[in-house]
């Protein structure tokens, strides 16, 4: 038998198998879900030319909007530090005006 037909011959056996793994593991594929893919880290992007830009520092205005609160002792809401008083006739906080 020559060189050449043996070539051949090995080559339909390396294709016949192929085909026929790849049918079983289209069937397998079908019937149980395919694997989930892995998830790999990101590779780093290229470093910034530039820092970003830092936050500025806060403003006064800002800097009033957190205030501390307290319980009322009349009816126990959380007011305000700065709250005057309501509308109640035994509200214990002093008049704001």
């Amino acid at each position: 038998m020559g060189f050449l037909l043996k070539i051949i011959l090995f080559g339909v056996a390396v294709y016949a198998v192929w085909r026929t793994f790849a049918r079983w593991k289209g069937l397998w594929d079908r019937f149980v879900g395919r694997p989930d893919e892995p998830n790999f880290p990101t590779r780093p992007g290229p470093a910034p030319t530039q820092p970003p830009p830092a936050q500025p520092p806060p403003t006064r205005q800002q800097a009033q909007v957190i205030d501390a609160s307290t319980p009322c002792r009349v009816c126990g809401a959380w007011l305000s530090a700065a709250a005057t008083k309501c509308s109640r006739p035994d509200c214990p906080l002093p008049d704001g005006g």
